[in-house]
């Protein structure tokens, strides 16, 4: 049993909360304990336990954490699992309406326990630009290519562009409301908008140097213009995934995966081909 204690006159309602799940804790594990043995141990009422602890036990338990009274911390799956959830009714709300209770539903988990892994909606839109993005897709799809040339895998140039093609189709068909989330941040997080930006800018400027430098050394072909190739195939995944509702004004809507990847393949092997000179410079020439 757990010793009872007479707080009165020594600490403060919170205090003797803390205090009361602190002794329990040493008895059995957090999870095993109740509110009603929290209070009854705090010598305080049910209502008083709500008023300091408005997210229940999950609240109590990130103090107890943050304080190094307790080892537990909600898992790994509950911080992704909030994220996703973050995402969703970001898009859906925008990231001004939306809640944290909103967000906790959403994930499942108690506002208390939301509040353990992101203390404001601002650490929620940075959390997300860091986790998500069609970058954390591809980036896996360019290191195989990079693995399979160095052990002589024979690739040429559509097996290449197929499994680029198909890094990004895969990217933005499963972050499509990752995608609306970044187009609603330039209106609501200019700040967190132009980090994002530089990362996608990082992350295709990554990829163009790796284009390039296959073409130097024989593997890819030197017409392909690798710039033109990344912003036409971002820009035309990143709509079909944002265009909910305006599919059948965008290009290869109502083909499947595969037929959209040949068709975008074959598009790019024949048509995105390097220039000497812009159209307006050959116009003044003639």
């Amino acid at each position: 049993m757990a010793e009872q204690y007479s707080y009165k006159g020594k600490c403060t309602g919170r205090e003797r909360l803390i205090q009361a799940a602190k002794i329990l804790t040493e008895e059995r594990p957090f999870d095993d304990i109740t509110i009603e043995d929290i209070i009854k141990t705090a010598e305080l009422s049910r209502p008083a336990f709500y008023y300091h602890f408005a997210g229940g036990k999950e609240e109590l338990r990130a103090e107890l954490i943050n304080q190094g009274l307790l080892d537990q911390a909600p898992t790994r799956d509950a911080h992704l699992a909030i994220l996703e959830a973050a995402v969703r009714i970001f898009s859906r709300s925008g990231v001004s309406a939306a809640t944290l209770e909103d967000i906790a539903t959403e994930a499942g988990v108690t506002r208390g326990a939301l509040c353990w892994h992101f203390h404001s909606k601002d650490d929620l839109v940075s959390a997300i630009i860091q986790h998500f993005g069609p970058h954390s897709i591809l980036r896996p799809v360019v290191d195989q290519i990079e693995l399979d040339l160095q052990n002589g895998v024979q690739l040429d140039d559509e097996m290449i562009l197929r499994r680029l093609a198909e890094g990004f189709y895969d990217g933005f068909a499963s972050q499509g409301d990752f995608a609306r989330l970044a187009i609603l941040l330039i209106y609501t997080h200019p700040h967190a908008a132009r980090v994002l930006a530089d990362k996608i800018v990082r992350g295709r400027k990554r990829i163009t140097e790796y284009i390039q430098k296959r073409q130097e050394d024989g593997y890819f072909c030197k017409n392909i213009d690798a710039n033109l190739f990344l912003q036409v195939i971002a820009m035309l995944l990143a709509m079909r995934a944002i265009g909910r509702g305006l599919n059948d004004l965008l290009p290869f809507a109502n083909l499947s995966r595969e037929e959209t990847i040949d068709q975008l393949v074959t598009l790019l092997l024949y048509g995105m081909v390097q220039r000497d000179r812009s159209p307006r410079d050959e116009t003044a020439v003639s």
